[in-house]
C-alpha cells in the first residue's frame, strides 16, 4: 500500500492516461522495423502550437523554484535566499541555534544540548502509536498524500492546487538543503546513541528540519489559496512560531477550519519525526520559522508573479472547502 500511495505522489497522476494516450512504458512494435514506416525526407512543419500547461507538474514545479529564487525579495549579491533566511533565523531568540556565532539564541552549553536530547527521548513514549505513520512519511513524497487526502483533491480536477504542494515542497527542499549545510549539527542518535531512532533517517545534518519545513511550506501556501485576499501574516522576529496567527485579522476568514486543520497537520508531520528519534525540537521550530519566512517571500513576489497566479488558480479549486 506504501508503494502505491509513494507511486501516485510521485505526482505523475495518470496525466498521460488522462489525456487519452498511453504511457509508453510497453513495446509498441519491433524497432527493426521502424525504418520502413518514416516516408523518405519528409518535410514537417514548424509546430505553432506551444506545449500544454498539463505538463508533468513535477518537472513544471521548478519554473516556480527558479523564480523565488531568481526574484527573492532583498536578495541582492552577495545575499542569496539561503543566507537571507539564515540571518532571519541567526536573529530570532526563541529557537536554539547550533552552530553559528552570529545566532542571538545559541545552541552552545551542556544544560542546552541535555534539554534538546531529553526531548526527543520524551517524545519517544509516542513510537508505538505513530509507527506506520512515521514510516509512511519517511520520504517527503510519501508525506503528500496527507495534504490531498485532508483536502479531498481530485488530481483531474485540482491541477493547480497539486502543482502549488509540489511548489512549495521543491521549494522547502531547496531552503532546507542549504541551511543544512550552513548549520551541520548532528543528528539526536550521533549526540546521544541511546536513543536508537525508529527509521533511519537521511543522511544529512538534522538543522533545520526539512520534513517541518516542507510541510509548514505546504500548509501555508495552501491558506494563502484559501484566503488569497488576506495574504500571509507578519513573522515576528521575537515571537515563536506557534503564536503566529494564520491568517491576521486584517479580513473575514472564511476557511477557519481548513486552515486549522493544514497548521495541525503541519505540527503532526515535523513532531513525527521528533518521535522517530531523528530530530530535535529545534529543528521542527527552525523548520517551521523559516517555512513562515519563505511564505513572506513568495507572497512578496508579487500580483502578475507565476506565484501569485499560481494561488489564484488554486484558490479557484479549493473555493468550495468549508
Amino acid at each position: 500500500m506504501a508503494g502505491k500511495l509513494d507511486l501516485d505522489l510521485d505526482l505523475d497522476l495518470d496525466l498521460d492516461l488522462r489525456a487519452g494516450r498511453g504511457t509508453g512504458r510497453g513495446p509498441r512494435y519491433n524497432t527493426d522495423d521502424f525504418p520502413r514506416l518514416i516516408p523518405p525526407a519528409p518535410s514537417v512543419n514548424v509546430p505553432v502550437k506551444r506545449y500544454g500547461e498539463f505538463w508533468d507538474p513535477a518537472h513544471r514545479a521548478w519554473a516556480y523554484v527558479r523564480e523565488f529564487i531568481a526574484d527573492f525579495p532583498a536578495a541582492v549579491a552577495p545575499n542569496t535566499p539561503i543566507t537571507l533566511i539564515r540571518d532571519d533565523i541567526n536573529r530570532q531568540h526563541f529557537i536554539r541555534v547550533p552552530n553559528d556565532p552570529a545566532a542571538v539564541h545559541p545552541l552552545n552549553t551542556p544544560a542546552r544540548m541535555t534539554a534538546q536530547v531529553v526531548g526527543v527521548l520524551n517524545a519517544s513514549i509516542d513510537r508505538a502509536d505513530r509507527a506506520l505513520e512515521i514510516i509512511d512519511q519517511a520520504s517527503g513524497q510519501g508525506a503528500l498524500n496527507y495534504w490531498t487526502g485532508l483536502l479531498r483533491i481530485d488530481p483531474s480536477k485540482d491541477s493547480n492546487t497539486i502543482l502549488l504542494i509540489l511548489v512549495a515542497h521543491k521549494i522547502g527542499e531547496f531552503v532546507a538543503m542549504g541551511l543544512k549545510e550552513h548549520y551541520r549539527m548532528r543528528r539526536p542518535a550521533q549526540v546521544y546513541p541511546w536513543i536508537m531512532p525508529l527509521i533511519d533517517g537521511p543522511d544529512t545534518p538534522s538543522f533545520p528540519s526539512s520534513h517541518s519545513l516542507q510541510a509548514h511550506l505546504i500548509s501555508g501556501v495552501l491558506k494563502l489559496a484559501l484566503t488569497p485576499q488576506v495574504g500571509p501574516p507578519p513573522v515576528a522576529a521575537g515571537a515563536p512560531p506557534s503564536v503566529v496567527p494564520f491568517p491576521p485579522l486584517l479580513a473575514p476568514l472564511p476557511y477557519p477550519e481548513t486552515a486549522r486543520a493544514l497548521d495541525e497537520l503541519a505540527d503532526r508531520v515535523a513532531y513525527n519525526r521528533e518521535v522517530a528519534g531523528v530530530h530535535y525540537r529545534m529543528d521542527s521550530r527552525a523548520g517551521h520559522y523559516a517555512a513562515l519566512v519563505c511564505v513572506q517571500k513568495l507572497w512578496a513576489l508579487g500580483a502578475g508573479s507565476d506565484f501569485r497566479n499560481l494561488v489564484n488558480a488554486a484558490s479557484a479549486e479549493l473555493s468550495d472547502l468549508p
